[in-house]
């Protein structure tokens, strides 16, 4: 029987793990760590795999409806049109090929897929089964880490993580817009 408490905390972390997976910019093996150190491997991992999942096709539909309000000059970029011209099957198989690679920027692919003209429904399932490997390796490795870095040093790098990543947030804030 699972406590009260720690069904709170789950469903407390669920929406950390589907805003760091929608935004796909933000390492994920810092809240896998966080998923593991809170529920265990088997809880963390069931954790990490919803976020993951659903997270994907929630950043789907959030840089879709980007793109139709953006700027269109900087989406004739190279990479963006490489996907442009692919097909629903090829960019299909693509992100399935490019979510079993566990260290390409989730955020691209699911950018890149939104520009295209594949389905939410086809690119979820493309995407759930390229994370699902991707995701249990990425368990494996935050596991072991885990297991034998201490504590200490876990919290420092997550620290100076998140700090750098706040400091670059804020430092792009101040850039006038007439230079970005």
């Amino acid at each position: 029987m699972v406590n009260g408490s720690v069904l709170l905390e789950f469903f407390l972390l669920l929406p950390v793990n589907l805003a760091v997976g929608a935004l796909g910019f933000v390492p994920s093996v810092l809240i896998t760590a966080v998923n593991i150190q809170f529920f265990g491997l088997y809880g963390g991992a069931i954790l990490t795999l919803i976020g993951e999942i659903a997270s994907a096709l929630l950043g789907f539909h959030l840089y879709r409806y980007g793109f139709s309000k953006a700027n269109p000059k900087w989406l004739h970029h190279r990479f963006w049109t490489k996907f442009q011209l692919q097909s629903t099957k090829q960019v299909f198989s693509l992100v399935i090929l490019l979510r079993l690679l566990p260290f390409v920027p989730s955020g691209f692919v699911t950018a890149g897929a939104a520009l295209t003209l594949i389905r939410a429904r086809s690119f979820w399932i493309a995407s759930s089964l390229g994370k699902i490997p991707a995701v249990i390796v990425e368990l494996a490795t935050v596991y072991g880490i885990i297991q034998f870095v201490p504590k200490i040093v876990q919290c420092s790098f997550f620290s100076i993580v998140l700090i750098t990543a706040l400091y670059i947030w804020i430092k792009s804030k101040k850039i006038p817009q007439s230079i970005r």
